[in-house]
């Protein structure tokens, strides 16, 4: 209490900039831009995928999959 010191990233009486602020205009900036991690969500999402449409496959053949070997299974006389 009692300090005059201006506040973190607030603009002082002359309307002038703080400071900071444009320093976390920058970072933001450079965040927003940075592409280093895009590659390996990239790949996440593609393999997320074929294992879905992998198992949306395999779920509709499951029918005709067990057709198949119920015929050889007769067939061998097991």
């Amino acid at each position: 209490m009692g300090e005059t010191g201006q506040a973190c990233g607030l603009s002082d009486a002359a309307r002038r900039r703080a400071a900071g602020g444009l320093a976390a205009r920058r970072a933001l900036k450079r965040f927003w831009t940075d592409e280093s991690g895009a590659t390996a969500i990239e790949y996440a999402l593609l393999v997320g995928l074929l294992a879905l449409a992998l198992v949306g496959v395999l779920t509709g053949l499951s029918g005709a999959l067990n057709g198949v070997f119920d015929k050889a299974k007769a067939a061998l006389g097991a």
